[in-house]
């Protein structure tokens, strides 16, 4: 059944593209949106009053529509003014759709600069009464993070993870995701988790699948890392960015299976020129193997062999000797010479 509009004398407009994120908006969104859209009034004060909200809830809202493209901040003589609307007289003819030129860009795509300064300690209780009531899937997204996170939310944690929700617009099961990662690790604090999900919400990473793809990235690298502080020996000493650096090339740049780490590593400690195991060392046999085509530790041991199969330069003298065979002769061995002859004999 199709619906008429009852325009009367005068009637306002709304941009189109509002529409295609309205989905994503809260009904105190519309309600700003409507109450923006009438060009009665010219600050978010006006439009809390006469809606019965806080003027820091109306600038949420407002930040939304801004995010999504639907209204903007000009300045003009010095003044930021939100969005001009007027009222206008409805023609008789048929009123066409207006269809934006360009696509209109996604709430959770917005970066973190254009959204206003609101930390989660601005929602007061009334506040977070509110949206539960108008969201029915945030208490239940509240109930299921204690559960995730083991523990009963104080007030303050509670309107973290409703600044997840309501005003970074998270996805629940994002949400969710994001705080089984962080207890994984240890990190079963609200806090964290909000931190976390802004530094993911900086650098693009606001869909489920994204989040995804983040976590099995940081669980390999983890893993990994775990493995080379073992082979290191560095015991539980906290790693300095230099030695994240170097374990991120490998594993995530790189893509190099531990084994090869190893190999290297068992490489490094036999060639008899480091005293203690060195990340820039390792870095530098990895980084040679990489430039000669070697993805396995079964790609070191051919290249080794090959070498020593193949024929020698005329030039070269009969009393020369391949370096790589040295070393494994040396790690073989436990000598301190080639020969296998040990010093003091």
């Amino acid at each position: 059944m199709k619906y008429n509009f009852l325009f009367e004398k005068s009637a306002f407009c709304l941009p189109g593209n509002a529409v295609d994120v309205a989905k994503k908006a809260s009904q105190n969104d519309l309600r700003v949106l409507m109450a923006l859209g009438s060009g009665r009034f010219s600050d978010e004060a006006q439009i809390a009053k006469f809606l019965g909200i806080s003027v820091s809830s109306a600038v949420r809202s407002l930040e939304f529509w801004r995010g999504a493209g639907v209204v903007e901040l000009p300045e003009e003589n010095g003044e930021v003014k939100l969005f001009e609307t007027s009222e206008f007289t409805v023609p008789s003819e048929v009123i066409k759709t207006h269809t934006p030129e360009k696509e209109p860009q996604k709430a959770q795509e917005v970066q973190k600069s254009s959204l206003p300064n609101v930390d989660r300690d601005s929602y007061t209780s009334e506040e977070i009464d509110r949206i539960c009531a108008e969201k029915t899937n945030v208490p239940l997204l509240i109930d299921a993070c204690q559960a995730i996170l083991e523990k009963t939310f104080t007030k303050t944690e509670i309107s973290g993870i409703v600044y997840l929700s309501d005003h970074l617009r998270l996805d629940d099961e994002y949400i969710m995701m994001l705080c089984m990662h962080c207890k994984a690790r240890d990190k079963a604090s609200v806090r964290y988790v909000e931190k976390l999900a802004l530094s993911l919400y900086d650098s693009g990473v606001v869909s489920v699948p994204e989040l995804d793809k983040y976590i099995k990235k940081e669980s390999k690298k983890n893993e990994a890392e775990t493995k080379i502080r073992k082979l290191f020996g560095l015991g539980e000493r906290t790693l300095v960015p230099k030695e994240r650096e170097y374990i991120n090339k490998w594993i995530i740049e790189w893509a190099l299976p531990f084994e090869l780490i190893e190999k290297a590593y068992e490489a490094m400690m036999g060639s008899g020129r480091v005293e203690k195991p060195s990340f820039a060392y390792e870095n530098g046999i990895l980084e040679k193997w990489r430039e000669a085509g070697v993805k396995t530790p079964e790609d070191v041991d051919a290249m080794k062999e090959a070498r020593k199969k193949a024929p020698k330069p005329a030039s070269q003298k009969e009393t020369s000797f391949d370096l790589d065979e040295f070393f494994e002769l040396a790690v073989k061995r436990g000598a301190g010479r080639a020969d296998g002859i040990k010093t003091g004999e």
